[in-house]
This record gives structure tokens, sequence and C-alpha cells, in this order.
């Protein structure tokens, strides 16, 4: 009784391991490793860390493309075209490298490997991306608004438009004009702009740039007072003021000036002429006669 009780027992923990095994597997077979690759550039999928398969192949599952493998002993199809001289499998280090990346080549890739005593499944999701050009902002003013325009080129995937004010502005001083975007059907990479009409009224001076993606612009100085502003009279009217005053101070100096230099020059009593009329005047000027 006790040695079937052990053989029940260890038949047990025997189908409890190889249940836990199998969930294991299943589990790790549902993993997705995720790969990033930019545009032009390459990238390595790995589809395993074991050596020695008996055979690896990759493809793309919906729809079914084979794209490159390896096998021992047999010769595998030919790639799909659109993978043909772009893609090298490397059995030892259980990799396949992607070169030349596309946009097209974003999604899901599975990789099948045989070993003596087991099949594997790995599931790789690649992201491909682009950088965004520098944007390119432009500015129109009127005496009470700004019309601020931002344009970026050749980003993959498709971005938004941010707006970044300095100082910071209320969402009433602001608001969107236009926001778009367009595919080249050639690259498959995406162009944006976007547009927004800034209010003048919360001060002069506002400096403003915009981001796409990783791509900042440089900032651009909006709302900058106009001709004929508030602003612009009253420092006008000040610069006036300040010229007048300062012209008539100098004809004051210049009149004082004038009438100095007779005094001095009629110090001796030889060449003081007098009028009649004038009698008393000269005599209090030339002091008493000798």
């Amino acid at each position: 009784m006790t040695a079937d009780y052990g053989m029940c027992v260890r038949w047990l923990l025997r189908k409890c391991v190889f249940f836990f095994l199998a969930s294991v597997q299943f589990i790790q077979s549902r993993d997705v490793t995720m790969v990033i690759g930019e545009v032009g550039g390459a990238v390595t999928l790995p589809c395993t860390s074991d050596l020695s398969p008996i055979y690896l192949y990759v493809q793309r599952p919906d729809p079914v493309e084979f794209i490159n493998g390896y096998h021992q002993t047999k010769v595998l199809p030919s790639p799909d075209p659109k993978y043909a001289n772009r893609t090298h499998v490397d059995p030892k280090q259980g990799t396949m490298k992607l070169w030349s990346i596309w946009p097209s080549d974003e999604g899901l890739y599975e990789c099948h490997i045989r070993y003596p005593t087991k099949d594997n499944r790995e599931i790789i999701q690649l992201n491909v991306t682009a950088n965004y050009s520098i944007p390119n902002v432009t500015v129109a003013c009127d005496s009470s608004s700004c019309l601020v325009t931002c344009s970026s080129d050749n980003g993959y995937p498709r971005r938004d438009v941010e707006w970044s004010p300095n100082p910071p502005l209320n969402q009433s001083h602001w608001r969107a004009v236009n926001s778009s975007g367009r595919r080249d059907p050639v690259s498959t990479l995406f162009s944006v702009f976007s547009s927004i009409s800034v209010s003048c009224s919360s001060g002069p001076w506002l400096n403003l740039s915009c981001a796409v993606g990783g791509a900042l612009s440089q900032e651009h100085t909006v709302c900058m007072p106009q001709a004929g502003s508030p602003d612009i009279l009253v420092v006008c009217v000040i610069s006036a003021v300040s010229a007048v005053l300062l012209c008539f101070l100098v004809l004051v100096f210049i009149s004082k000036k004038r009438k100095a230099k007779p005094a001095r020059g009629n110090q001796g009593k030889d060449d003081i002429t007098c009028d009649s009329g004038d009698r008393q005047y000269c005599l209090l000027e030339m002091g008493p006669a000798g």
C-alpha cells in the first residue's frame, strides 16, 4: 500500500512538472520581443539564444511571407521579392539581419526553430522610425495678432506639432487655425504642419517654438509692437518733448552768454557813452566822476 502510494505521488509530481514546463514554454512563445529600426538603416532580429538548430526560418504571419532561413540538409524556398538581397540569417547566432528598412517593414515577424529535441517559435515586433526635419516656422503679424505656422517633413510614424510659448500663454490667448499632414506615396514618410493664431493683447515680445517628434525649431519672437501702436506713440511723444526741452535750454544758455560779453568788455570808462535820457543810469554804472 505504501509503495503504491509513493508511486502515485511520484506520478503526480511528474505530471505537475510536465504541465509547468509546458505552460512556461507556452508563455514564452507568447512573449513578444520589441525591436526598433530606423528608415534606411539595419536591424537584427533575435530569434533564439540556443545553438545549432536543425533549421531556422523567418516569416511574416499575416499574410504569410517567407523572408529567409537556414536548414542543415534542405534547400529553402527563395525569399519574397520584397526582401531579396536585404536579409542574412546567421544560424550560429540565431539571428536575422534586415537592412534598407522601409516603413512597410514594420510589424510582426515569426522565427520558427527546430532542435533535435524540441521546436520553438519566437515572435518579434519591429517598430520603424524616421527622424523629422528641423521644423520651419513662419510668422505673419498685424496690429492685434500673429499667425504662426510650423512644418516638418520626412518623418515616421505620424506625429503632431507641439507648441512651446515663452512665457506660457493662457489658452484664451491663442487658438489652432489649421493642422494637417500628408504621406508621400513613394517614400511613405509623413509631412506635418500646424498654424495657430496668437493674440497680442497679452503683451509684446513673446517667444515661440515648435517641436515634431524629437526635432525642435528655433525660438521666434512674435507680437512685436507695430508702428502706430500705443507703446510707439508714447515713446515718440516723450522723445519729442525731450528734444524741445533740450533746444530751449541750449537757446537760454546761448542768450545768457551773449549778454555777458558786453558787460565784461565795457569795464573801461572811456568806452561808455550815454544819451541825455539815460544820464542817471550811466552815472550809476560809471560811478562818481573823478
